[in-house]
């Protein structure tokens, strides 16, 4: 007689187990909780959305915003090409900024992957985002102080005549560069980190066994696995710089005009309906930069999912 198969091992055919009816769904007790905090943010969001989007819809005249509602604000700001000067600036620095950001990143959170030494890795990560403990102020101040024209990096390359020295950075896009790097470079190394994480330590050794070289598992293995945490941190990294102020403002010295400290100069000078359109403005590109990230996202996942 042939034995029965047990009923604690699945056959060959049996059917696999849907994977999306085991799914952690959330319970009521989890809405509970989330509840106060989004309704605080959403109420705190909302209302700012509206109290902007009325005041953009009045007129400023002779430095006072006038009563009526109107469209000629918006007419005027959306057609003026000072506007979209800044808005090219603004998207430039974006991309340079996380372009950077995202080879150092990307070369940091790999080292770190490939590190043994523990305290390697602590000395690694304290210096890392130990900068996120001091204020974004008082970092651009220190980077005013490195760049200037009798700044630390100056006192050195001079007497060294190194080519091109003394340089001119401070107030200047390329100082702006330098410190946002340094301050968004956190922002940038966690998802990255987090996605090399995830990726096991066997498969660089496995592509070895299998005779690939460094560059090759690294290419073949590493960096698809990777993709979807350098995107996130390069999401994150664009949006925080566009919406940047104060190393621009601080660093740039007026020259280096973005649609943050124009929108801030409006403010200034209580020009209140200019300001509301040019913080929608960069909301928009905000919510842009989000959407194009999200559907590359997706696009990385399915094409996992092929693979």
């Amino acid at each position: 007689m042939t034995a029965a198969p047990s009923s604690g091992t699945a056959g060959p055919d049996a059917p696999r187990p849907n994977r999306a009816r085991r799914r952690h769904r959330p319970t009521g007790t989890a809405w509970l909780l989330v509840a106060p905090a989004v309704i605080v943010l959403l109420a705190l969001f909302v209302s700012a959305i509206v109290v902007l989007g009325e005041f953009s819809f009045h007129r400023f005249q002779d430095g006072v915003t006038q009563p009526g509602y109107t469209l000629t604000e918006w007419t005027t700001f959306l057609t003026d090409p000072y506007v979209w000067g800044l808005t090219r600036e603004t998207v430039l620095l974006g991309l340079i900024t996380t372009v950077i950001s995202a080879v150092i990143g990307y070369a940091t959170g790999l080292a770190l992957y490939l590190s043994r030494s523990p305290r390697w890795r602590a000395l690694c990560y304290f210096a890392i985002f130990s900068p996120l403990l001091t204020s974004v102020v008082a970092r651009t101040y220190g980077w005013s102080l490195m760049l200037g024209d009798a700044g630390f990096l100056n006192s050195i390359a001079t007497p060294l005549h190194l080519p091109g020295a003394p340089y001119a950075l401070l107030y200047q896009r390329p100082a702006v560069v330098i410190a946002l790097v340094h301050i968004l470079l956190p922002f940038m190394v966690m998802p990255v980190i987090s996605s090399l994480g995830q990726i096991d330590k066997q498969l660089p050794a496995a592509a070895a066994d299998l005779g690939a070289t460094g560059w090759t598992t690294l290419r073949k293995v590493l960096f698809p696995l990777s993709l979807p945490g350098l995107v996130a941190g390069c999401q994150l990294t664009f949006a925080l710089t566009i919406s940047a102020f104060a190393t621009p403002s601080l660093l740039g010295g007026g020259r280096v005009q973005v649609l943050a400290t124009n929108t801030y100069g409006d403010v200034q000078n209580l020009n209140w309906p200019r300001a509301s359109a040019g913080s929608f403005l960069l909301l928009a590109l905000a919510l842009l930069s989000l959407v194009v990230f999200a559907a590359l996202q997706r696009a990385l996942v399915a094409r996992r999912v092929r693979a």
